[in-house]
Order: C-alpha cells, then structure tokens, then sequence
C-alpha cells in the first residue's frame, strides 16, 4: 500500500461556533453546546483551578476525605447542583479561595 506524500492533519475547532460554520453541528447542537457551557461556568473554572494547581481528580478526593468518583460526579455537575459548603471544600483542597459577592445596579457586597 502507497503512502501518502503528506501526512493527514486533523482539522482543530476552536468551539462550537468555528464547528457550525463548517457544517459540521447543526445550528440546534451549537445552541445546546452553548446553552450547557452556560450551566457550567463555576465548575468550569474550578476545574481549571484543580489543573492549574497540577492537582488530579484523586489529590482533591484525599484532600477531601472523599473517593475519585465523588470528586468526578461533583466536577460533572451544573452549577445549579452546587452547593456553597462543596464549592468552598473543593477551594480549600485545591488551596483556592472562594469570594462571594452580591448586589444589585451595580452596588455588590462582599
């Protein structure tokens, strides 16, 4: 069998609107997509803390007293399924902080 000459690149999407544009999800998949990140900012950005801190779903469980999998469900969760006492444990076993503001036109209490 001949090779080819180049080899295959895989194309790289940026998010689901670079995806749309190619034809590749339908407008109803990108407004689900979207719609979901939209339920998981907090998580997102926990997440993130957890890797930037170089930290595994399992560091955070024996940080926790908790097993792997709990530390998976609770990362797979919307943020509408969080509660404050999980959000500030998790800070805390990723050595984070966690600042709680609200308000109203512009005025915010912290």
């Amino acid at each position: 069998m001949a090779k080819c000459a180049t080899p295959h690149r895989p194309t790289r999407f940026r998010n689901v609107s670079e995806l749309r544009k190619a034809g590749i999800v339908s407008a109803a998949t990108a407004r689900k997509v979207q719609a979901a990140g939209e339920r998981t900012k907090i998580i997102t950005r926990l997440v993130c803390q957890r890797l930037d801190a170089g930290l595994s779903q399992a560091d955070v469980a024996r940080r926790l007293g908790r097993t792997q999998s709990w530390v998976s469900k609770f990362e797979d969760r919307t943020d509408a399924e969080l509660t404050l006492g999980d959000i500030q444990a998790y800070c805390q076993a990723i050595a984070g902080t966690l600042a709680l503001e609200f308000g109203r036109d512009g005025r915010f209490a912290a």
